[in-house]
């Protein structure tokens, strides 16, 4: 009988982390793509934007967005080219 019981909690063990990924991975999917996703930004896509108009970073310590003289800050090891 002791036996049957070890069983038992390792399948309801088994079982709850496995509801828990899934109910996470659904979550996630309806976050993403239910009802909410048209007030979801696309962070890439604006920092993009802001990178376009020149005023992305600000390199002065206080977090404010400032446009740059003369190009870009960043070194060339930071830039993805395709």
């Amino acid at each position: 009988m002791e036996l049957a019981n070890q069983n038992l909690s390792a399948y309801l063990i088994i079982g709850s982390l496995a509801a828990l990924v899934l109910g996470s991975l659904v979550y996630g999917i309806y976050t993403a793509f239910g009802a909410g996703a048209e007030d979801l930004t696309d962070q890439i896509e604006e920092h993009a934007k802001l990178h376009k108009l020149g005023i992305a970073h600000s390199h002065k310590g206080n977090g404010g967005a400032v446009a740059h003289r003369g190009g870009h800050a960043h070194s060339s090891r930071d830039t993805v080219h395709l």
